[in-house]
């Protein structure tokens, strides 16, 4: 298998494994110390400081999502997408 068939494979194994381990952290502190320490408090508390904040917390992953489903060049593969 190539660099450029394993790429996607390996980065959606890594997302996925990123987003289950801070899902299982999260609730191992809440049923631990209580929603207090949990990270969705945290993200509550940060924007309640600073409202920037909370737009910057929706931008990012527009922006992330936008990166991802933009509209590429042609390539082999593709030229014949979306017609």
């Amino acid at each position: 298998m190539s660099l450029k068939a394993k790429t996607p494979l390996v980065t959606i194994a890594i997302i996925g494994l990123f987003i289950l381990a801070i899902t299982i952290w999260d609730v191992y502190v809440i049923l631990k110390e209580g929603t207090e320490a949990s990270i969705s408090y945290w993200i509550i508390q940060v924007s309640y400081k600073y409202p920037m904040a909370t737009w910057l917390f929706g931008f990012c992953p527009g922006l992330l999502t936008g990166h991802l489903f933009w509209r590429m060049r042609n390539v082999p593969g593709t030229e014949d997408l979306g017609k």
